[in-house]
């Protein structure tokens, strides 16, 4: 029971976590609300608006403080109550540690499968010559992220390395965070 218990409380802060996620990429992206793919989105994580009264946007309105404290709230939710359905009890510094260790690896996880999904996407588009309407939202969550990489990578004409080389500066910061922060575990206790 309490393995059933334990399991359904990760799939429900998994999905919150996933939906606030994708709130926030939205945002970042620029995409408009009232975009009828997007609007369901914006409609199902209202409460980031909630949080938006306290915590405000910044980088133009691009960046959700709002989001990024509410995905910290899911997870230190997340890690307490798994802690509380183990029987296990854990301090508030390893907490909040803990969560915003796994927060950081979360969020670039999540870019490096945006990442896997914009190249997906772009060769669905290159071999069957289609758009539908969710390739351009993949596509343009995908582009705030790839930008930066397509500015310092060379110009190669058709091949574009950008999604790589992102893919794999993701995949090495996360490893150097998982390192430094397995380090300083023991630490805290």
């Amino acid at each position: 029971m309490n393995n059933t218990l334990l399991q359904l409380f990760d799939l429900v802060t998994t999905f919150a976590m996933l939906l606030v996620f994708i709130r926030f990429m939205l945002q970042f992206a620029g995409m408009d609300a009232r975009d009828p793919l997007v609007a369901p989105a914006y409609k199902a994580t209202h409460i980031v608006d909630v949080f938006g009264r306290i915590f405000p946007t910044v980088g133009q309105g691009r960046i959700s403080l709002a989001a990024i404290v509410l995905m910290l709230l899911i997870r230190l939710i997340d890690i307490a109550g798994k802690a509380a359905l183990t029987h296990k009890g854990i301090a508030p510094v390893p907490l909040f540690f803990t969560g915003t260790i796994s927060l950081v690896l979360d969020f670039l996880r999540m870019c490096r499968y945006l990442v896997i999904g914009s190249i997906i996407v772009s060769w669905i588009v290159v071999f069957t010559q289609s758009q539908h309407p969710i390739i351009g939202i993949i596509m343009n969550l995908a582009e705030p992220i790839l930008a930066p990489f397509r500015r310092i990578t060379p110009n190669l004409g058709m091949l574009d390395l950008s999604p790589m080389i992102a893919f794999f500066a993701f995949y090495l910061l996360e490893i150097f965070i998982g390192g430094i922060a397995s380090s300083f575990m023991p630490m805290l206790g």
